[in-house]
């Protein structure tokens, strides 16, 4: 009896629980505030007056048609994201709009970042119907789904967008607006939640696609140069005074490539650490250099004048200029050593960056 009760009680919690059942976009609660009337004035008590009126905490009266209470969205707005290279934001900007600063791989600034419009927009299979190039462009409808209620109804809206673009007359800048030309919905859903919100985060979504687009066309640009470019190298130190091999080259490229000379160098890789700029190795002259991470890989002899033994390589560097330091009996080697394996060390790692 008491299991068959027990039974009956959570049954009870659940079917209330989901009676209770409040949209992600309403507000939790009660509101019965917005039935609230006024009342009559006060009335002072006998031979006592009132202070004299004020009207300091009067409730404006507001233009318009105005979600109240339950139709109130909640929901925070989808953010912009500045996530390319050169791109930002204003902290106060009330439209759906981003900015673009000239960078160094971009030779055109208008036109590189009208392409990657016109790009996410065809990534994305968003028709077009009207454009200016590096002005102004109109879409055709974009259509979503998706449940409202706590009936599960669905809602289907169509939206067409424009994207204009401003470019002053220096070049040097340019801005990127998304804007919901026309919003309708339908099915059951319809008319159910607020729209107003709701199109300005359509919006900001598909700026964000842009700028993503943006930006993966930019890594695309950097990867080109970086292929079409040789990788010079010097011998000279680190930011630490040791002696290192300088490369002229950021440290994303640099690691990549270190990794790939060192076992042809004759180094077997035992492991390694990219967040510290670290590879834990083993060096020797004979038949060996083969990377215990990368067993596919031909063994081959060492072609460096050092030691046999353990060696820690460590990469350090930014955007521009990056050191490779070697390390034995955790000692960085000498000046002269470092003048001995620079050539084929610098040979290797631009024969790589041929690949």
């Amino acid at each position: 009896m008491k299991e068959y009760v027990r039974i009956l009680t959570c049954l009870s919690v659940v079917v209330a629980s989901g009676c209770s059942f409040t949209p992600q976009e309403q507000a939790d609660g009660g509101f019965e505030y917005t039935e609230a009337q006024l009342t009559n004035g006060l009335r002072p008590a006998p031979n006592k007056g009132l202070p004299a009126p004020s009207n300091r905490f009067e409730v404006p009266d507001v233009d318009g048609n105005l979600p109240v209470g339950p139709q109130v969205n909640i929901q925070a707005p989808v953010l912009v994201r500045p996530t390319a290279a050169g791109s930002r934001i204003d902290e106060s900007e009330q439209r759906v709009r981003i900015y673009f600063d000239e960078l160094e791989d971009m030779s055109n600034l208008s036109s590189f970042v009208w392409e990657g419009v016109t790009k996410a927009l065809n990534q994305r299979g968003v028709p077009v119907v009207t454009a200016v190039p590096e002005q102004r462009l109109v879409t055709g409808s974009v259509r979503s789904e998706r449940e409202v209620s706590e009936d599960e109804l669905m809602l289907v809206t169509e939206r067409q967008f424009e994207i204009t673009q401003e470019t002053p007359d220096h070049g040097r800048t340019t801005a990127i607006e998304v804007t919901v030309l026309e919003s309708r919905e339908s099915g059951a859903g319809a008319g159910r939640q607020p729209s107003v919100i709701a199109d300005r985060n359509a919006a900001a979504m598909l700026l964000n696609d842009i700028v993503n687009e943006i930006a993966i066309a930019q890594q695309e640009n950097r990867i080109f140069n970086r292929a079409n470019q040789e990788i010079n190298a010097t011998a000279g130190f680190n930011a630490d005074g040791f002696p290192a091999i300088v490369v002229e080259a950021d440290f994303d490229t640099v690691w990549a490539l270190m990794g790939q000379s060192l076992p042809e160098l004759g180094f077997s890789i035992d492991d390694l650490n990219q967040s510290t700029g670290q590879y834990f190795t083993e060096y020797s002259k004979g038949a060996k250099g083969m990377s215990s991470l990368a067993f596919w890989r031909d063994e081959v002899e060492g072609k460096l004048d050092i030691a046999d033994g353990d060696y820690m390589v460590r990469v350090t560097g930014d955007n521009e200029t990056t050191t490779v330091t070697f390390h034995y009996n955790d000692e960085p080697l000498s000046a002269a050593e470092v003048n001995r394996i620079y050539a084929p060390v610098a040979a290797t790692l631009r024969r790589q960056n041929s690949l």
